[in-house]
């Protein structure tokens, strides 16, 4: 009963914040991009390798709340599809990541085309055939111009990160260092 009256009265204090306000602070977002191929994941025990990973595509759907003229804080939801080329792992089909989390971004000068900055921390998990699910965090930084033109804006954005996911099966764990350049398209409410 008292996680209904919490989620009740968080949705009620958002409710009020979104239609309560004169400027447009809400902004929602898609992006795509991609993940280049390099030897940046591990495999923890049973295999003990580095896989050689291929260019995988990555997607994201963001909401953010614009708190300062220059600040901004949200949240995601990202989704990526991990190909290999190494024959080792040729029983692991299907790779996902998918990840929910938490991102911020300053920008600057306060102009139509600034400079991004922030970073983001989320949590996720890695699904493979023939694998017990793993489930960790992802943590890193965000970088990159921006464009915005009323209430549309356009980013092109550079994330540099690392994440350990772990399971109680097969494989112990998994570590990736998680670099991607992703195109954000997004709109302020």
């Amino acid at each position: 009963m008292k996680k209904i009256i919490f989620i009740c009265l968080l949705c009620f204090i958002i409710d009020g914040a979104l239609l309560g306000q004169n400027q447009a602070k809400n902004i929602l977002g898609v992006s795509a991009g991609i993940v280049p191929g390099t030897s940046d994941m591990y495999f923890d025990m049973p295999f003990n390798f580095w896989p050689n990973r291929e260019l995988s595509p990555i997607c994201q759907v963001f909401y953010a709340r614009q708190l300062t003229e220059s600040f901004r804080i949200g949240s995601y939801l990202e989704y990526e599809k991990i190909n290999f080329t190494d024959n080792v792992v040729n029983d692991i089909k299907n790779f996902k990541r998918y990840n929910l989390g938490l991102n911020w971004l300053g920008q600057y000068p306060k102009t139509s085309l600034h400079l991004q900055l922030g970073g983001y921390f989320g949590y996720g998990f890695l699904r493979a055939q023939n694998w017990d699910n793993l489930t960790g965090i992802d943590l890193g930084l965000i970088v990159g111009p921006a464009y915005e033109r009323n209430k549309f804006g356009i980013a092109l954005h550079l994330h540099g990160g690392y994440a350990w996911y772990k399971s109680s099966g097969t494989p112990i764990g998994v570590m990736l260092y998680n670099p991607k350049i992703l195109l954000k398209v997004y709109y302020k409410l």
